[in-house]
């Protein structure tokens, strides 16, 4: 398995998705808004003729954020869908150092509801995500 993490921030938290869930990392050009979508969809873009939906990560963490103009996005394919998880930054890509421990903190609700849990990396001990529950969340949906 690898166990290579990408760093990424939103709102100023540190978090951590598997390497091999993210297809690339993009700089967001144009998004188009999409009329009578949910609040975390910030809308539409393209990469290489593929249209991807874009998803305000902010947003989805925290609905009463005030949605911002996110610089960057991590590309993954969720259940056969192309999606822009929209991000504040991008670190870097590390080595998982250890084995997914439970959180020893409560969580906030958007980020219980995303988090896999804690590991341990060379910059300290981060929230690993997984990026499905991003846009897959029942309560996202309800929410919608």
């Amino acid at each position: 398995m690898n166990r290579d993490l990408l760093i990424a921030r939103v709102a100023g938290q540190r978090f951590a998705v598997p390497a091999v869930e993210v297809q690339s990392v993009v700089e967001l050009g144009a998004v188009v808004p999409v009329p009578r979508a949910p609040g975390w969809i910030a809308g539409l873009t393209t990469q290489r003729s593929r249209t991807l939906t874009v998803v305000d990560v902010a947003l989805v963490i925290d609905p009463a954020a005030s949605r911002t103009l996110h610089r960057f996005a991590l590309v993954a394919d969720i259940e056969g869908c192309g999606y822009a998880l929209a991000v504040d930054a991008v670190e870097n890509v590390l080595p998982a150092q250890g084995e997914v421990q439970c959180p020893r903190v409560r969580l906030a609700a958007g980020w219980a509801r995303v988090a896999v849990g804690m590991v341990e990396t060379a910059v300290g001990t981060i929230l690993l995500i997984d990026p499905g529950r991003l846009v897959n969340s029942s309560e996202l949906r309800e929410a919608a």
